[in-house]
């Protein structure tokens, strides 16, 4: 898939390129020159899916021309593996409401579920373009703590973690404070 800046749609941009950027150097947001779509069929194809499946499926659209099919499927398999819910998030009924919930990975917060497959993406890119990356993540709790979850141990990547000095909960500050690795950093201000 090709990406653009919302500053330039000119200049063609790879995933990848997107993925270790973060920010377009003209101070635009990156974009899908084409965002995909699906169909009616597609959706009636899709309802059946857990939810790997349908990361697997909707991943592979944005990312297609830098990953293989099986990279991906590789990808979200890692990411999920550690998640107490064996679909990665569980829907609860209750009366005629329907709840999902996405606390279910390691450090109990939503963002979890992204922070996880983007440790992977990062371990992956970087190893095949032989590259390293310092990832700085400002936070006032959950963000650092899945952040530090999805990067801790890793090759070729350091994260810095800045976060409000006795402003978050003994439970956030431990989180991230407690993690025994040589790749992560925490700043109180």
């Amino acid at each position: 898939m090709d990406y653009i800046s919302t500053r330039n749609n000119k200049k063609i941009f790879s995933f990848t390129d997107v993925f270790l950027k973060g920010l377009a150097d003209d101070g635009g947001l990156f974009v899908p020159k084409n965002i995909p779509s699906y169909s009616l069929k597609d959706f009636k194809r899709l309802k059946d899916f857990n939810y790997q499946e349908l990361a697997e499926n909707i991943i592979l659209k944005f990312c297609g021309g830098d990953f293989h099919k099986d990279e991906i499927k590789e990808i979200v398999k890692n990411s999920y593996k550690s998640f107490r819910a064996k679909n990665v998030i569980e829907i609860k009924k209750i009366g005629k409401l329907h709840l999902l919930e996405l606390f279910h990975g390691p450090t109990l917060a939503f963002k979890d579920i992204a922070m996880q497959v983007i440790g992977n993406m990062y371990e992956k890119i970087l190893k095949k373009n032989n590259s390293k990356i310092n990832i700085i993540v400002a936070t006032s709790g959950d963000t650092g703590a899945a952040a530090i979850s999805a990067i801790k141990g890793r090759n070729n990547m350091k994260i810095f973690v800045l976060h409000p000095e006795n402003k978050i909960s003994e439970v956030q500050r431990k989180f991230m404070t407690t993690v025994n690795s040589d790749n992560v950093f925490n700043i109180a201000l």
